[in-house]
């Protein structure tokens, strides 16, 4: 049985890397929309409806390195430009790609700690391999 190693895992802004990610998780999602009828003999049934996708990052705050760190993406946010050409891997190499939003940011700084942040990307059409 093959396994894969996180680490290796990636979110990709455009060309820039979101640096010192400690964990992401991409969400995607389908609505089922209720067709149940008296014809369905007691059994539920549905439709496919809208799809929807995110990506929810953790990462450690540095702002040294070449890539994405937090203070790029809070000025993405407060300038309106939020946008984001995103690919997320798994292995470093295969996975998925769309355009996205950056919906949020937290910036954690406790008292003799490593100061971290988190954020969602919301994803804006379509999501496609890589």
């Amino acid at each position: 049985m093959a396994k894969i190693n996180g680490t290796t895992s990636t979110i990709v802004n455009d060309t820039d890397t979101l640096l010192y990610t400690t964990s992401s998780t991409l969400n995607v999602n389908q609505d089922l929309p209720d067709t149940t009828n008296k014809g369905s003999s007691g059994w539920a049934e549905h439709i496919n409806g809208l799809r929807d996708w995110s990506i929810d990052f953790e990462a450690m705050a540095d702002t040294t390195g070449s890539g994405l760190t937090f203070d790029d993406i809070v000025a993405l946010i407060v300038g309106r430009t939020a946008d984001a050409d995103v690919d997320f891997t798994y292995d470093g190499t295969n996975g998925w790609h769309g355009d996205g939003t950056f919906q949020n940011i937290s910036i954690d700084a406790p008292s003799e700690g490593p100061v971290t942040f988190s954020g969602t990307i919301i994803g804006n059409g379509a999501l496609a391999a890589i």
